[in-house]
């Protein structure tokens, strides 16, 4: 059974090195520093601490530290920087203690013998397999400046078109929650009380003021019924939706509808495109890239069109002839710029370009759907005031009429 070591040793020009190792006994540890030049000054079992510290493989780091990451990661290594050495420095100036943690620990297991792509497996509930894969292809083929340089521009695009997207999002979910506590807060306690004071004058109230008034008992009435129904739904989505079956239905929905459907398409084969392109380029084989793009996909129904593409190809199908099973998810223009890639030899190339020219599409469709979002708001938040006003007013003025 493996236990953790610790060791501190010394190189040849009298540089101390400390770290630690998991090794099956204290001998294997010293014959791997032996083998590596290094002068053995202390080994021994690693404190129980240092095993907890060490040991934590669940830390949450968030995209916006991954992204600092990937970007300063291969911007040192593109400039000729060794790797441990990268990752050392990036430790020092890591913007948070989870991303210290992180690379401490993978500084040291490359420092015990291990590779930067195993190194990774220990922490896949941080970084992709698709990044994983694209490091352990970078390695094995001399190449890992080119395959970092490219990922980091995969995720930073991605990291950047996510924050476009939830910075659109923000005023028009402002808005509406807004208008929606404004709209409860009116018909549960100011509403009843102004319109009660009428009512015990037997005054008939007006269209307008009734529609509100049995508005406002509902909402009162079965407020609590309404938040837990709404909290059921909730849990019942996304309990189907995490089934495969009802997940693909739920896909399915969305991407029938128009706007949605179009955001969520342009989504996807920006990621698709980009990311197998990537992939392609860095001298991944084709059936192993397409698994990775698979796996990437957050629609189901993509997943699936991309599943079985992967199998045609596996019989011995062109890409292109595999999509263009699937033009209700793929367009006519992808299709033919795939086939001219692999006509080309340039597949990689042009699915890189694909990428760069939807990206720019799927800005341009986000920003008309906020802009289109953002007055239908205001005309129904104009809407529910102007009702109110008129539920209000109106009895003030049959009244004032029946006073003169």
């Amino acid at each position: 059974m493996s236990a953790r070591y610790s060791y501190r040793a010394v190189d040849v020009a009298g540089k101390p090195m400390n770290g630690y190792m998991d090794a099956e006994s204290i001998e294997e540890v010293g014959s791997w520093l032996a083998d590596r030049g290094y002068f053995v000054v202390d080994i021994k079992l690693a404190p129980l601490q240092s095993l907890v510290i060490t040991g934590k493989k669940k830390a949450k780091v968030s995209s916006d530290d991954l992204n600092f990451f990937f970007i300063q990661l291969s911007s040192l290594i593109s400039a000729g920087c060794p790797l441990l050495m990268s990752i050392d420095a990036l430790e020092k100036q890591a913007p948070s203690l989870p991303l210290k943690g992180l690379l401490a620990d993978i500084g040291e297991k490359i420092q015990s013998g291990k590779s930067f792509s195993e190194a990774l497996k220990n922490h896949n509930n941080i970084f992709s397999n698709l990044f994983i894969t694209m490091v352990e292809v970078g390695e094995v083929g001399g190449i890992l400046d080119q395959v970092l340089e490219r990922y980091a521009y995969i995720h930073d695009s991605t990291h950047r078109l996510r924050n476009k997207m939830f910075k659109a999002m923000i005023y028009p979910v402002v808005l509406l929650l807004t208008t929606l506590f404004v709209a409860w807060a009116v018909l549960v306690f100011v509403f009843p009380k102004l319109i009660g004071e009428i009512q015990a004058s037997g005054q008939k109230l007006p269209l307008p003021t009734e529609i509100v008034l049995m508005t406002s008992n509902f909402v009162s009435a079965y407020f609590v019924h309404m938040l837990l129904s709404a909290i059921a739904v909730y849990f019942i989505y996304a309990s189907i939706k995490k089934t495969e079956s009802g997940g693909l239905f739920i896909d399915r929905v969305f991407i029938s509808v128009k706007v949605i459907g179009s955001l969520i398409k342009q989504l996807q084969i920006v990621l698709f495109s980009r990311t197998l392109g990537v992939l392609l380029s860095s001298g991944v084989p084709i059936l192993t890239s397409i698994q990775a793009v698979e796996r990437t996909m957050g629609n189901r129904c993509y997943k699936d069109a991309i599943s079985d593409a992967r199998e045609a190809v596996s019989r011995g199908e062109s890409l292109s002839q595999a999509i263009s099973r699937h033009r209700h998810l793929f367009s006519d223009t992808i299709v033919l710029m795939i086939s001219v890639g692999e006509q080309t030899g340039n597949i990689g190339e042009m699915l890189e370009k694909m990428g760069k020219i939807y990206e720019r599409d799927l800005e341009s469709t986000l920003e008309s759907a906020v802009s289109l979002l953002e007055p239908c708001l205001v005309v129904f938040l104009s809407g529910f005031v102007a009702l109110l006003a008129l539920a209000v007013y109106l009895p003030i003025f049959d009244m004032g009429k029946l006073v003169r």
